[in-house]
């Protein structure tokens, strides 16, 4: 029979504790609201990764639940900036806003030679894509993002019609357009789903660059969140030399291990 008396370990609280532990260690970790936290990282680097992750996905992988870009820290000697969400937000919180913007003002971002933000999913790329009006010059990956969801802007968009009400577009500005400043923005989707395809429509700016996975779905986010793709294609973003070519060399064996992949790609007619 189990042991009733055991105590019951929480562990999002645990989660709270190792990230507040590593904050302490080597920057700040910070609950930024009720359903935001903030880690930083804080190495002897010039080049800063800012990610957005999602915090309930971290804790479905324990209390030591590490956020996107972290393997990035010791692989490359890089600092990194993680900004999570409770759930999905779209990351509309005056508190995060707040966050970044005193960050700019301060010079911050500035104060790196190389800025690369990432994120994988629509509500984190969306997040990501209106936080690069603070950091001009960015270096920018995003994996399967929402550049809007309102009627308005993206009426193709069927999955977030709860969300709309809300109105995580506003306000402005979009995310293609937030994008403006950025150097480099590579866009990865599935080009075979409809919402996908019409969401990467919307980032036509000049330096950007999408790159289609057909049949992905899901696992094209899911490989993004992988340390065997973050980490190549972090380099290559470090080295200036991320490019349709290496970044597909990086995701496509991360892909192939995917199950809900290779049995997509089995089934195609």
């Amino acid at each position: 029979m189990p042991d009733t008396t055991a105590p019951i370990i929480d562990p999002r609280r645990e989660w709270v504790r190792h990230l507040g532990r590593i904050g302490t260690d080597h920057g700040l970790f910070s609950r930024l609201d009720s359903r935001h936290f903030a880690l930083m990282v804080e190495e002897e680097s010039d080049t800063l990764v800012v990610s957005f992750d999602r915090a309930d996905r971290l804790w479905a992988h324990g209390a030591e639940g590490l956020p996107l870009g972290f393997e990035a820290v010791p692989a490359h000697d890089v600092s990194l900036l993680s900004l999570m969400s409770v759930g999905r937000t779209w990351f509309r919180s005056a508190e995060v806003e707040a966050m970044l913007k005193s960050l700019a003002i301060d010079g911050f971002f500035v104060s790196f030679q190389k800025v690369i933000l990432i994120a994988a999913g629509p509500d984190c790329g969306h997040a990501a894509a209106r936080a690069a009006a603070h950091i001009p010059g960015a270096q920018v990956l995003l994996a399967q993002p929402a550049a809007a969801i309102s009627a308005r802007h993206a009426p193709f968009e069927t999955r977030f019609r709860a969300d709309r009400r809300a109105d995580p577009d506003t306000p402005p500005p979009l995310g293609p357009e937030a994008l403006a400043s950025a150097q480099q923005v590579t866009i990865l989707f599935d080009p075979r789903d409809p919402s996908d395809a019409g969401q990467a429509a919307l980032f036509r700016g000049a330096q950007t660059t999408s790159l289609g996975f057909p049949l992905a779905g899901g696992a094209l986010t899911r490989a993004l969140q992988q340390p065997d793709a973050l980490v190549p294609l972090t380099r290559h973003m470090v080295r200036g030399t991320l490019d349709a070519r290496t970044a597909r060399a990086a995701l496509r064996p991360v892909l192939h291990a995917d199950p809900s992949y290779r049995d997509r790609l089995s089934n195609r007619s």
